[in-house]
C-alpha cells in the first residue's frame, strides 16, 4: 500500500525539479511586431538653442505581436533626437496584454531603453536597437520575468 504514495510522491518531486529548471533556466520567446496606426500622441519640444536637438514624449503607442507573445502592447515613451546625427535616443513603459507560449494569459509590463537611426525630414526611426526587461505581471503571466531584444520588426528574449 505504500508503493502508490511512494510513486506519487517521486512524480511530484520530479516535476517540481522541471518546473524549477524551465524557470531558472527560462524559456526563449520569439516573434513580430508592428505598429498600430495612428502612432500615438506625440509631442516635440527643441532642446536648448542648438536647432538640431528635439526631446518628444510619446504617449499611447500601439504594436501588434506575434509568435510566442501573442497580443497588443501599449508604450510611452521619451527620446531625445539629434537631426545633426541622426540618431535618437529614449526609454519608456510599454504593457503587453495577451498570452505567452507556456506561460498562459495576462498581462506583462517591461522597460525599455532604445537607440535608433532617425530620420528628420520624415521624422522616422529605422535601425532600431531595443532592450527591455520584464518587471511585472498579472493574470497567467503573473511573476514572469526577463529580458527581451527588438529590432525594427522582431524580438527574442528569454523569459522566467
Amino acid at each position: 500500500m505504500k508503493w502508490p504514495f511512494l510513486a506519487v510522491g517521486a512524480m511530484a518531486l520530479a516535476l517540481a525539479g522541471v518546473s524549477q529548471a524551465v524557470a531558472g533556466n527560462g524559456i526563449a520567446v520569439s516573434g513580430v511586431y508592428s505598429p498600430v496606426f495612428p502612432f500615438g500622441s506625440t509631442t516635440c519640444a527643441q532642446v536648448g538653442a542648438s536647432g538640431f536637438m528635439l526631446r518628444c514624449d510619446t504617449t499611447g503607442f500601439v504594436s501588434d505581436y506575434s509568435g510566442s507573445l501573442q497580443g497588443t502592447a501599449v508604450a510611452d515613451f521619451t527620446e531625445l533626437i539629434n537631426c545633426k546625427t541622426g540618431r535618437a535616443v529614449g526609454h519608456g513603459t510599454e504593457t503587453f496584454t495577451g498570452s505567452v507560449e507556456g506561460f498562459g494569459s495576462g498581462t506583462l509590463t517591461y522597460t525599455d531603453q532604445f537607440s535608433a537611426d532617425f530620420d528628420c525630414e520624415f521624422f522616422f526611426p529605422f535601425n532600431l536597437d531595443i532592450n527591455s526587461v520584464a518587471v511585472k505581471g498579472s493574470g497567467g503571466l503573473a511573476g514572469l520575468q526577463g529580458k527581451l531584444h527588438f529590432d525594427d520588426t522582431s524580438y527574442t528574449g528569454t523569459l522566467h
